[in-house]
């Protein structure tokens, strides 16, 4: 399957944190052939692509499957749904945002409403609505209180090689390891290399604190792990603060928990092998990624990020490169013939 064709499948699957099933389901079809697929407790999906040999390599490769969006919280008498924002939703957004409402017997079509006066111009998100145009007896009969809801973005195809969807953050990243994951296994399998331990972790509720990939890394116990993200690129409003640009390669986060040398041998990699890439330096002790949770995790596991740099990101438009996607499954594949060769 063609990277815009993948990108499109996940998107426009729901998935908000906590309730990742269905886009689940899309990315176990796309792994089908991959490798042997499984579910964590929390959700998360696992391919196991290569066995792990005992003492020998084996490369995690993480991205997050879950989405931002907003959960039931009161149903009013007049039929009007309250809601509280799952993940770190972008309010400026969500004002008259057509929305799905996802219940067990189905989804449901709504809008978000506000009030709309000089002081509520940038209402917070207690302070609006979801009408899903029924009154409250039938709205009871059909949603629950902690049904999800997610946004509709549509999946559109911009100019030079830029989509525009809902949830690139993370399913961008997801395209990212599955495609650098297919790449790895058949190129082993062409060349018959000694096998390399390589699992997909495609990890729940990052944007609600990482509690997915945490635990199942602890799990699967890999010797390091490259986990991919999104970051901020370049707009008019933050062309100054020094993020990285759409259509010039993927970030190679350089931070205080992540691995020095792994940044330094992607980067590397990047040279030889002709993969444009930017650096991204992540102050403090924490990256706002999976890898936070990843490098605690049992013993400690040595990890890395590379993020592909996204424009409007925790909103429905939101915009990257394909460029770049296909370029973060180059350098891991890359990565890995690289450290597959250190390790002989």
């Amino acid at each position: 399957m063609e990277t815009v064709q993948m990108l499109k499948t996940l998107c426009q699957t729901g998935g908000v944190s906590g309730e990742e099933e269905r886009a689940l389901e899309a990315a176990e079809k796309i792994c089908a052939d991959l490798g042997r697929c499984s579910r964590t407790v929390h959700k998360s999906m696992v391919c196991e692509v290569m066995e792990a040999q005992s003492g020998g390599l084996h490369l995690l490769l993480n991205a997050h499957i879950d989405e931002i969006g907003l959960t039931v919280t009161h149903i009013e008498e007049s039929g009007f749904l309250r809601v509280a924002q799952v993940g770190g939703v972008d309010r400026r957004s969500v004002m008259g945002s057509p929305v799905v409402v996802h219940t067990k017997n189905g989804n449901l079509s709504g809008v978000v409403g506000s009030i709309q006066d000089g002081e509520n111009k940038n209402p917070t998100i207690d302070n609006i609505w979801v009408d899903v145009g029924m009154d409250a007896e039938e709205v009871k009969q059909k949603i629950e209180l902690g049904d999800k809801i997610s946004f509709v973005g549509a999946f559109r195809e911009l100019e030079n090689g830029m989509v525009s969807s809902k949830a690139l953050d993370d399913r961008s990243g997801c395209v990212a390891v599955i495609k650098a994951a297919q790449k790895i296994k058949a190129y082993w399998s062409e060349h018959q290399l000694s096998p390399i331990g390589l699992t997909v972790l495609l990890s729940s509720q990052e944007e609600t604190g990482g509690l997915g990939a945490a635990t199942a890394s602890f799990g699967i116990c890999p010797t390091e792990a490259i986990v991919v993200d999104v970051t901020f690129g370049t707009t008019p409003e933050i062309a100054d603060k020094h993020v990285s640009e759409l259509g010039k390669g993927p970030a190679i986060g350089m931070g205080a928990t992540l691995s020095r040398r792994m940044s330094k041998e992607l980067a590397t990699v990047a040279k030889e092998e002709k993969i444009p890439y930017q650096i991204e330096v992540m102050g403090g002790g924490h990256t706002g990624t999976d890898a936070d949770g990843i490098v605690e995790a049992g013993q400690g596991i040595e990890s890395c990020c590379i993020s592909i740099p996204e424009r409007y990101m925790h909103t429905p438009i939101e915009v990257v490169s394909t460029e770049d996607v296909d370029a973060v499954a180059e350098l891991i594949f890359a990565y890995a013939k690289h450290s597959a060769q250190v390790c002989r």
